[in-house]
């Protein structure tokens, strides 16, 4: 009897030191407790958004309704969400130069050439873009440099040119909106992608939304890719494992960028 009070009172604090944990944890305000657990201990957390259906992963932020809203009068026919945890640095970011540091580290698409991803229909790894820049205009192909900006919280749109192996070479719209808590990235096709020359996807059908949330010195990210296609998807499972590994990739440079955007840390 006196063990089973023991083993009772011992789980009862393992509770309560994982509740304390978590209601200590900057993120608990986006990500609720059971995800934000999973996350800490490493875990990627990925799902498949059902067709004409809603993200489910979404981090619990002004920006959430608005995309939930962008995806239903798209009525999207396959989507994939991701989110993870990017562990930090020395120095922390959720500060006016940090973010500001972070969005121009986004900012800089050209970075994007060269970044790797695993293919499903090859069954190898290799180079998700091609070609990766900014543009002055939708009509434009010469690369201009990547832009800045000068203050956050703040707003930019730009044009981008990208080939990548999946969609081919295809001018999109991002629009960066940097707000006193998060990132937000939302990039759209401006021309309609073809395969073997029969467009599959609209101009405006492929959807991107990149989420980053400074905390302390790590970062929360949340990856949303969706399309309505004109065709029928075929193997529908291959189509979400790509859009996923799409979403794993853009982490990775996600990830890398964090180290240039990491403003120096103040001497001890």
């Amino acid at each position: 009897m006196r063990l089973s009070v023991v083993a009772i009172i011992a789980g009862a604090l393992v509770v309560c030191s994982a509740a304390l944990a978590s209601a200590a944890d900057p993120l608990v305000s986006y990500v609720d407790a059971a995800s934000l657990a999973r996350l800490r201990s490493g875990q990627v957390i990925k799902a498949e958004m059902p067709a004409n259906g809603a993200p489910t992963l979404l981090p619990m932020l002004d920006a959430a309704d608005p995309i939930r809203q962008d995806v239903r009068a798209l009525g999207p026919t396959v989507g994939a969400e991701l989110l993870a945890i990017l562990p930090g640095g020395r120095a922390a970011l959720d500060t006016p130069q940090g973010f500001l540091a972070l969005s121009n580290a986004l900012l800089a698409v050209s970075t994007m050439k060269g970044i790797n991803y695993w293919s499903v229909s090859r069954g190898k790894e290799t180079p998700l873009f091609l070609q990766s820049f900014a543009v002055e205009s939708a009509q434009s192909t010469e690369p201009i440099a990547d832009p800045v900006l000068d203050a956050v919280p703040g707003q930019r749109d730009l044009f981008t040119l990208q080939e990548d192996n999946s969609f081919g070479k295809n001018t999109y719209a991002e629009r960066f909106t940097v707000t006193s808590a998060y990132v937000h990235v939302k990039t759209e096709n401006l021309s309609a992608i073809t395969f073997l020359l029969v467009p599959v996807v609209s101009p405006r059908g492929l959807v991107s939304h990149v989420i980053v949330i400074p905390a302390g010195t790590d970062a929360l990210f949340y990856g949303l890719v969706y399309m309505k296609s004109n065709v029928p998807l075929g193997d529908r499972n291959h189509r979400v494992q790509s859009l996923e590994n799409r979403l794993t990739a853009m982490a990775g440079w996600v990830n890398g960028r964090l180290a240039a955007a990491r403003p120096a840390a103040a001497p001890q």
